[in-house]
């Protein structure tokens, strides 16, 4: 099976799939705007301002946050409006973006890193006020991209994958265990790291481990107990390199009823597609099939085409590969409403 494209299923976040006929182009006027601005993140490790107008089809975005010495570049662009419910950018024609009302944005957003123009993986959450720790503390299931060599961060190199867990208590200290799961062992899970979160306003948090700043945490939450969690990591060949996280709760994952349906998702490769997924069982857009175990290697994840993710009620799809010689990309992704 392609591992590729067998990428399970599902996408959480962001940035779709699919295309096809029925589109129509962003109109030259209107009389009206419904935008919505989300904080950020790239999967490059820059922190973004991301302002999106479905109802004239532009889109705009500022890097507010440079791990890499591109603060303000700013950059605006219109949309493809899509008969699947995507969105085609005009500055990244073979991505697509993925909305999550209310809740998220997958998409991609072209910047000039290391002198050369690199299409990046974004995942967004709105910008919001008065979030409090209690708001958005608990134990989510991850993954994640960080580019962690100098080859890496001169574009010479690849970035590596992972996965884990990511604890955060009503305080506001924080603790990370890499391919481990912090429930089973929160005190010494293998991997673990531990520091403090601190408010920067507009539902943005710094994350401290010990002296250093590793990078910046948004999270949405509903009254429904709903969450989702992007964090940029800008420590520029620290412990946390440059790049990107993105989690859900850790809840048991039941296969079927609502997590059956289309997901498109997008990989920080460049690609882009869909799945479709019924109960255990999953089809891809070029054909391939396959199946799922739920709550594998621990509560709340997914092991499917080689590798590891999450399906969450969120309606985020998010995987990494399993194996170390091929974890060098990411998926998220969003299902169909």
């Amino acid at each position: 099976m392609n591992l590729k494209m067998s990428i399970i299923t599902i996408s959480v976040l962001l940035l779709a799939g699919c295309g096809g006929g029925g589109s129509s182009t962003a109109p030259e006027s209107t009389t009206s705007t419904t935008s919505t601005t989300y904080n950020a993140a790239a999967s490059d490790g820059e922190l973004l301002e991301y302002t999106l107008d479905e109802t004239n089809l532009t889109y705009s975005y500022k890097v507010t946050s440079s791990a890499l010495g591109i603060n303000n570049d700013t950059h605006t662009g219109t949309l493809t409006s899509n008969a699947d419910g995507t969105y085609t950018p005009s500055s990244a024609p073979d991505s697509k973006i993925l909305v999550l009302p209310n809740k998220l944005v997958v998409g991609a957003a072209k910047l000039r890193i290391n002198g050369a123009d690199r299409y990046t993986l974004i995942a967004g959450i709105p910008t919001t006020t008065n979030v409090q720790f209690s708001d958005i503390s608990g134990t989510y299931n991850y993954v994640s991209l960080q580019c962690l060599t100098t080859e890496c961060n001169n574009s010479t190199g690849l970035p590596e994958s992972a996965y884990g867990t990511f604890n955060i208590d009503n305080s506001g200290n924080w603790a990370e265990c890499t391919r481990s799961n912090y429930t089973a062992n929160n005190a010494s899970c293998a991997g673990r790291d531990a520091g403090t979160l601190t408010s920067l306003g507009d539902g943005k948090f710094q994350i401290i481990s010990g002296s250093t700043t590793m990078g910046t945490g948004m999270f949405y939450h509903s009254p429904t107990g709903q969450k989702v969690m992007v964090i940029d990591l800008n420590n520029y060949l620290g412990t946390y390199g440059r790049g990107m996280i993105f989690g859900v709760p850790q809840i048991t994952t039941s296969l079927g009823g609502t997590k059956n349906g289309k997901y498109h998702w997008n990989t920080t490769q460049g690609n882009t597609g869909w799945v479709d997924v019924v109960d255990s069982a999953y089809t891809f857009d070029s054909g391939s099939t396959g199946t799922m175990t739920a709550n594998t290697p621990w509560t709340g994840m997914i092991d499917a085409a080689g590798g590891y993710g999450m399906l969450a009620d969120e309606g985020v799809y998010m995987w990494v590969p399993k194996s170390t010689s091929l974890d060098t990309y990411m998926v998220v992704g969003v299902k169909d409403e």
